[in-house]
């Protein structure tokens, strides 16, 4: 009786897959159930790291970091500013529904290049730009630094 039970079964389900394949693709299926190779959300967040003159600062390295739960914060997510001082940095899925992200994050620089000094003490909240179709950007607007006198 087992036997036939389990017989039973796997032919149903070989009998149904097929079904399922006949009528939809493989992407249409992957988008149903919600999962797959498909971003469902984007967060970006995008800011500049200026120098007290307004000049950019080309090649520094810049971390957000998020309170993820009580007395936890994620890892530092980084990026490095192109040759206008400008960062993009994708966050990961794993932090998109962090309830008020704005407040839950914060953005430092954690290295720069000399002559620039870098204090501990520099972040930055960040701010909800835009949302639509499952994209959210947030900006951290513009960082300065002080140059150097050594």
């Amino acid at each position: 009786m087992r036997f036939l039970l389990m017989s039973m079964t796997l032919v149903f389900m070989v009998t149904f897959g097929e079904a399922v394949r006949d009528r939809w693709s493989r992407d249409e299926m992957v988008e149903m159930a919600g999962y797959g190779e498909q971003k469902l959300s984007s967060v970006l967040l995008t800011a500049s790291l200026l120098s007290s003159s307004s000049s950019p600062i080309h090649g520094a390295t810049i971390g957000i970091k998020c309170h993820i739960g009580y007395r936890r914060r994620s890892k530092w997510i980084k990026a490095v500013t192109n040759e206008l001082g400008q960062f993009v940095i994708d966050l990961p899925s794993h932090l998109h529904a962090i309830p008020d992200l704005d407040k839950a994050c914060i953005i430092k620089p954690l290295s720069v290049p000399k002559p620039y000094r870098c204090s501990s003490k520099i972040h930055r909240g960040i701010q909800l730009l835009s949302s639509s179709n499952g994209s959210r950007v947030y900006t951290a607007g513009n960082i300065t630094l002080q140059e150097s006198t050594m």
